[in-house]
């Protein structure tokens, strides 16, 4: 296993007096923040995500479960949604193709020799908000750098209907990539799973349920995944931003139930507790030094490891959860999107 980590953390930078005078007020109600890279520190950060407890935050998310974000792109992609269904499971997806597709009138032998690669890419929200047209920035990317077609399926969360119903569907999308993807222009040989945060949660189920079923994929991405539903608070700075102890209980407990630390679990639910990681594809994982997630992460990537899989984690010092969301410009936050399309690129 490849372990990459940074942990080099400066003063924190600000410019003017004013802006030194907030950055030392907001230091002093939340300490912590000297662990922050200081490219990566933002106002957002000084929102007391910590103290928000699991009822207020579960209520919160179904009105933002209501909203689908979006944002611009910057690369040359075309777009396109449809639904359709497999084996009796609907579903749809957003499709992002990098422009200049196959062309209709061409020969079956051309169209061969000219299908893509194909990234099922599963998007975050702690399965409770967000939806695909969000990722459009990041899956744009993907799908120009890779010369890939991106398949990101739309799901219900947790607000409308708890596990299996997000992942059954992603499921389905996922089937139907590699029974039918050459009516998108797809090479169903050489297909990617990847997803961030619970998206990266459900890609590392989906990914180990084709395994089982005998339909395998070629490559696994995983950017600071939410995988173990018996994570809980951390000590120090871990876990402090963005994504807290408080919201992930909430979560997990809509997704799974209340008493889902008591229960046996479905396979899939929490991938982090599968016994046998064996056969399972090259696996990259990205995740923040001090991302809730980080622990989880670096105990899912040595269990991978062990079990014989491909597997890469970089680290990266001073990160928080969902850090190259708020700043997608910062170095960090290109190096784990550039680490992310290094690993699928090797594999398909």
């Amino acid at each position: 296993m490849r372990i990459s980590r940074s942990f080099k953390v400066a003063a924190a930078l600000a410019g003017g007096a004013g802006a030194v005078g907030a950055a030392a007020y907001a230091l002093s109600r939340r300490p912590y923040l000297r662990q922050v890279a200081p490219g990566l520190r933002s106002p957002i950060l000084y929102l007391p995500m910590h103290l928000l407890p699991d009822a207020t935050f579960a209520r919160a998310s179904r009105f933002f479960a209501t909203i689908d974000f979006s944002r611009p792109i910057r690369h040359a992609v075309d777009i396109a949604e449809f639904s359709t269904s497999f084996e009796g499971r609907t579903f749809s997806a957003r499709v992002l193709t990098p422009s200049g597709g196959v062309a209709p009138t061409a020969s079956a032998a051309e169209s061969e020799s000219r299908l893509r690669p194909m990234v099922v890419w599963t998007h975050g929200g702690g399965h409770l908000i967000g939806g695909p047209a969000m990722y459009d920035p990041q899956n744009a990317r993907l799908a120009a750098e890779l010369g890939a077609i991106v398949v990101a399926p739309r799901y219900h969360k947790s607000t409308q209907e708890p596990f299996p119903a997000d992942h059954d569907e992603c499921y389905a999308a996922l089937r139907w990539v590699q029974e039918h993807g050459e009516a998108l222009g797809g090479d169903t040989s050489r297909i990617a799973v990847a997803g961030d945060s619970a998206g990266g949660g459900l890609a590392a189920g989906l990914v180990q349920r084709a395994f089982d079923e005998g339909h395998p994929v070629r490559a696994l991405g995983l950017v600071y995944p939410m995988l173990d539903h018996r994570t809980t608070e951390k000590a120090g700075a871990v876990g402090q931003f963005i994504w807290t102890a408080g919201p992930n209980r909430g979560a997990w407990s809509m997704y799974l139930g209340n008493d889902h630390l008591d229960v046996d679990l479905p396979p899939y639910a929490s991938p982090a507790t599968r016994s046998d990681l064996s056969g399972l594809p090259p696996t990259w994982i990205g995740v923040g030094g001090i991302d809730l997630f980080c622990d989880e992460s670096v105990a899912f990537a040595q269990a991978l490891d062990a079990a014989g899989v491909d597997t890469t984690l970089d680290v990266w010092a001073g990160a928080y959860h969902g850090f190259d969301q708020i700043k997608p410009k910062a170095p960090q936050s290109r190096e784990l999107f550039d680490a992310l399309i290094d690993h699928l690129r090797r594999h398909l």
